[in-house]
């Protein structure tokens, strides 16, 4: 039986609601949602974005995670010629000040000492932006993408890709295909993946932290 909730508000707008009282009971809540839920993921690549465009898979991930939210970004550029690399790279700096990782005035400069960023600094930039940023347990946050919410997550590069590469990494996840794997846009391989759907097994062994629901 279709929840009287679930027949008047979207997956996005009630999970937003949902805030404090944990993904865990949005599960439920949707459990006679529709089988599929639909995507608005972008790709946006990181490459190109500016000196530490090897490190901005954070900051990139925050604005296809806002995008895909339906939040607007500034500067920032629809289509093929976003998705392009270097596309989106005044939205990627941007958000790198909103984070705190760049000063406004000076994007070729860091404002910290460590490589990346952390799941903290992104919620603050996606906050400075006007957007939600909602900190849960990686396996929330994969409840979450499953029901049509927008979750960024921290996973090992190497062991999503099948590859050597190690180090942490972040991407977006959003919606499922017809399989019901869930769809994530990787900054990183914007060129040559894109969009591709994983298993939820696949993306739990590839964990590497926690995930950021983001509305």
């Amino acid at each position: 039986m279709t929840s009287p909730l679930h027949t008047t508000l979207s997956r996005r707008t009630a999970l937003r609601g949902l805030g404090a009282i944990g993904l865990t009971a949005a599960a439920g809540l949707f459990a006679s949602s529709q089988a599929h839920a639909t995507s608005d993921l972008v790709v946006v690549d990181q490459m190109g974005t500016g000196p530490f465009d090897g490190e901005n898979c954070g900051p990139t991930s925050a604005v296809i995670a806002m995008i895909a939210a339906g939040r607007p970004v500034e500067h920032y550029v629809s289509g093929t010629a976003g998705a392009a690399v270097g596309g989106n790279a005044r939205a990627v700096q941007e958000m790198r000040a909103r984070c705190g990782l760049s000063p406004w005035e000076d994007p070729s400069t860091k404002t910290v000492d460590y490589t990346g960023a952390y799941l903290g600094d992104l919620e603050r930039g996606i906050r400075d932006a006007d957007g939600t940023a909602t900190h849960f347990e990686f396996t929330e946050g994969l409840e979450a993408a499953a029901h049509g919410s927008v979750a960024i997550l921290h996973v090992h590069h190497g062991r999503l890709l099948g590859e050597e590469a190690d180090y942490g990494h972040f991407v977006v996840a959003q919606g499922e295909d017809a399989e019901g794997n869930l769809l994530v846009s990787d900054p990183g391989r914007a060129q040559t993946i894109g969009i591709r759907a994983y298993s939820r097994d696949r993306l739990l062994e590839a964990r590497q932290g926690d995930a950021t629901v983001v509305s």
